[in-house]
């Protein structure tokens, strides 16, 4: 499949894996590290969903910017902020300045629109059936490809030196990928006088379909999963390094679903995808052995992969010209769906002393979610493109920005 994948793509590829190994050192450990630094568990869900919200702040706008001046510019502008956000919180002394830092980081979420869109714009034959599933599933498949060792490595770097020496390594390694992903040539999408704006998503009944399915399925998928690490160390007596591996063994998973979710329909994935969530979920719940919780976390591999088919079905069902906004919104609406889970996540596990209360409330909720995909009228048949796109991409020395 690399012979697919041309030289701006392979570029975004090691830099995709500098990144998710900077950011994998330290991502899961965040809970614990808000805990170490005084947070209580009401006031750590409290801060990840405030971290989560920040996430959902600019794809809107930085999906407009990338239709206008390509994604290239975006996706090292919100890099070189998710470093700084780093660096702030490997400099706090206390769990507000350390949220505060990952809140900044967050904002990176800014650049999923420019990334997808940075992809598809460097995928030839896009039109042919499975193609963008194909190439979006090998490049973004350096993301997990690194997450399998990068929480582990983490965890055992946690436990000898401190959380903080994982942020201070995520710093050196996010300005490394944002300089090997400025070597890669700028691409923009070609221009059209077609209108394009938001009206024009509002009219395609197959995108607001899946705005709509994506968010609230993301919110019963995290629920469970987002104070994980916490109900693991708290109830279970999991170390940290243990559970820095058991993110690793998460990231195999999500390898796995990448690759069925480049064989399989659309549909078939979302199916397996959520089918997949919600084994995990109740296996954390009920399992009491390690062979169990590994089993989880493999499964709960599919919640990355869930992000990945959509917005790669998001990129297909609009015209290029269109693609980051239509990309910003479904970021934006997931990020805030994640937020939701979060501040739920963390009343529900105070509200008992078992704490279990948010797997239970993920295992109840991810069923009707499932039904409404396969029964209602909701879930399209199939993602196909837009009939009436225009042509795709033209390189920025050919193409001038849009004033």
């Amino acid at each position: 499949m690399l012979r697919h994948i041309n030289h701006n793509n392979r570029l975004f590829m090691l830099g995709n894996f500098l990144f998710a190994l900077s950011y994998g050192l330290w991502m899961n450990l965040r809970q614990l590290h808000l805990g170490d630094l005084g947070a209580t568990p009401v006031e750590v869900g409290t801060m990840l969903g405030i971290v989560a919200l920040a996430g959902g702040l600019l794809p809107i706008p930085a999906g407009l910017i990338t239709d206008r001046v390509g994604p290239k510019r975006v996706l090292i502008g919100a890099w070189i902020v998710a470093a700084l956000g780093t660096l702030i919180a490997a400099l706090a002394t206390n769990w507000p300045m350390a949220g505060i830092g990952f809140a900044v980081f967050m904002l990176v979420i800014a650049a999923n629109p420019a990334t997808v869109t940075f992809v598809l714009l460097n995928t030839a034959n896009i039109e042919a059936e499975g193609q963008a599933e194909r190439v979006m599933a090998t490049v973004f498949a350096s993301w997990p490809a690194a997450m399998i060792f990068a929480p582990a490595l983490g965890g055992l770097i946690a436990q000898q030196w401190g959380i903080g020496t994982d942020l201070w390594l995520g710093v050196l390694g996010l300005v490394a990928a944002v300089l090997i992903v400025a070597r890669a040539t700028d691409v923009r999408p070609a221009p059209t006088d077609t209108r394009v704006d938001a009206r024009t998503l509002l009219r395609n009944r197959r995108f607001v379909a899946l705005a709509i399915f994506y968010p609230l399925a993301l919110v019963t998928l995290e629920i469970g999963y987002v104070l994980a690490p916490t109900y693991l160390e708290a109830v279970r007596g999991y170390a940290v390094g243990t559970i820095g591996a058991l993110f690793s063994v998460l990231s195999a998973g999500s390898l796995l679903f990448n690759y069925i979710v480049g064989k399989a329909r659309p549909r078939v994935s979302f199916v397996v995808l959520i089918g997949a969530v919600w084994l995990g979920t109740f296996l954390i719940w009920q399992s009491s052995h390690s062979a169990g919780t590994g089993i989880a976390f493999a499964l709960l591999g599919a919640i990355s992969t869930m992000w990945l088919l959509a917005q790669t079905s998001v990129g297909q069902l609009v015209s290029p010209q269109q693609r980051g906004l239509a990309l910003g919104v479904t970021e934006t609406l997931g990020w805030l769906a994640i937020a939701l889970a979060s501040w739920l996540a963390g009343q529900l596990y105070e509200a008992n002393a078992a704490h279990d209360l948010p797997l239970i409330a993920g295992v109840v909720a991810m069923l009707p979610v499932l039904a409404l995909w396969l029964f209602s009228p909701l879930a399209p048949p199939a993602f196909q493109t837009e009939t009436n796109a225009a042509p795709a991409v033209t390189t920025a020395s050919s193409q001038p920005a849009a004033d």
